[in-house]
């Protein structure tokens, strides 16, 4: 199959998945957890909530430093410039895979993607044994996976999440994927807007998106899931808890497949963009 039929393939997903944004319903158990974190996050001071808010913000900037720093990221890095190199032989860095057709690009994501997926599941059944030092890195550890999700889906495309812009769009990715879905639309096109902007937002906090509350959804789920596994793992087969590994595993396999989706689809819109194959 040719490079610009598979393209054309992956520009019709795109079409696809945004749609399915677009025409999302939420469910009323949805719209009742989303209206109880509201009303709970309601009754703090407006000063404690932008301290606590401004503490995420600074926590999820520090923990993308790290994983930047690690030697683990270099060794990404070469590896998709060599994966890159099979296909044009004079790339030597991550910003020469911007030449790439996008079925190339969207074939070496969805490498790193695969790898992701696979780790999160491990991760998360490491989560689900019910120990009590897996339990307590569960939610850092998550966060720490799929922010490095993101980094490698737009190192695939030729991206360095290392810069101070890149750095911003990739929490942002992480935080639009996060959300509740009734949302998600309303980023994707806060994103979508943004595209071919000079602006250097440098950081973009939580206290300046459109619904801080309703993103803490997503770390309060998996406090939810913490609990069960904690109240389960008494219950083993053959003295492993398989329903806690089970459990904690198909829910970090669901949000890790989430943000990748997310961020893939995201890099696809932005290079038919920046090729003239889309309107911004």
């Amino acid at each position: 199959m040719s490079n610009r039929k598979q393209s054309e393939q992956w520009k019709h997903k795109l079409t696809q998945w945004e749609e399915s944004l677009y025409t999302y319903e939420p469910s009323q158990l949805s719209d009742t957890w989303d209206h109880w974190v509201d009303k709970a996050f309601d009754l703090l001071p407006t000063e404690k909530k932008k301290v606590f808010f401004a503490q995420i913000d600074t926590w999820l900037f520090h923990l993308h430093g790290i994983i930047q720093q690690s030697s683990f990221q270099q060794q990404a890095e070469d590896r998709i410039v060599n994966m890159a190199r099979s296909y044009k032989e004079d790339v030597e860095t991550i910003e020469d895979i911007r030449e790439l057709p996008l079925s190339q690009k969207a074939f070496i994501a969805e490498q790193q993607i695969a790898k992701q997926k696979l780790y999160a599941v491990v991760q998360g059944g490491m989560t689900g044994t019910g120990k009590l030092s897996t339990l307590a890195i569960d939610i850092p550890a998550f966060a720490a996976l799929n922010i490095r999700t993101t980094q490698l889906v737009a190192m695939a495309y030729g991206y360095r999440a290392s810069t101070p812009v890149e750095m911003v769009k990739s929490l942002q990715l992480f935080y639009g994927a996060t959300i509740p879905k009734k949302y998600q639309h309303q980023r994707w096109e806060a994103l979508r807007n943004e595209l071919g902007e000079d602006t250097d937002h440098y950081f973009d906090v939580l206290t300046n998106k459109d619904h801080p509350t309703a993103w803490l959804q997503q770390p309060l789920l998996h406090l939810i899931k913490l609990l069960f596994v904690a109240l389960i793992g008494r219950k083993k087969m053959n003295n492993i808890p398989v329903l806690g590994m089970i459990t904690a595993a198909g829910t970090n396999y669901y949000w890790t497949k989430e943000v990748s989706e997310f961020s893939h689809y995201y890099y696809m819109m932005r290079h038919l963009v920046d090729n003239g194959e889309l309107d911004e």
